[in-house]
């Protein structure tokens, strides 16, 4: 009976002698800073060729880590251009989101006019390495008004011209 009960007391111990002699560093949660969530996008709007002056240009990061989404206003100069810097930041993860997590980014450009938008530019991102939109650090577009169309008869898109920016700083054309 003696030898059972220290048999016993012996193996409810192991618990207590794991926890208080192992590393619990895994189960820390841990701060990561620097996280890239979108490149830097540039643009220039025209109507026609006619650069468009002031036109109000919408970004909209949603990020899976943010209750809401990020939007940032810029509008465009005397030349119909916009420009969008990168987006970093930061998030504390925990265990499961250490070993499991997969960043969803989805990433909005839009022309504001009134109280209606037109999609000039999406995509979205799944790691915060850069240039992994499409493989380039820049992303620059050319919209013309004049291209404007509904897409599936219900949202409005101008169908941009895209040039990216590879790390050589080298520009390749490319239609979306």
């Amino acid at each position: 009976m003696r030898v059972r009960t220290l048999a016993l007391l012996g193996f409810l111990s192991v618990p207590y002698l794991i926890l208080t002699t192992w590393d619990l560093s895994l189960f820390r949660s841990v701060r990561q800073d620097n996280l890239m969530l979108s490149s830097v996008i540039s643009g220039q709007l025209s109507n026609h060729g006619v650069p468009l002056v002031g036109a109000k240009v919408v970004r909209v990061l949603y990020w899976n880590m943010d209750a809401e989404p990020r939007k940032e206003i810029t509008f465009t100069d005397g030349n119909g251009v916009f420009l969008f810097p990168e987006v970093r930041s930061a998030a504390e993860f925990g265990l499961l989101a250490k070993l499991f997590h997969v960043p969803v980014i989805s990433i909005d450009v839009e022309l504001i006019e009134g109280q209606s938008s037109t999609s000039l530019f999406a995509t979205g991102r799944n790691s915060y390495n850069q240039a992994v939109e499409h493989g380039y650090e820049k992303t620059n577009l050319s919209c013309d008004l004049k291209d404007r169309q509904m897409f599936e008869e219900r949202l409005p898109i101008i169908d941009c011209k895209v040039e990216q920016t590879n790390h050589l700083g080298l520009f390749d054309s490319v239609d979306f």
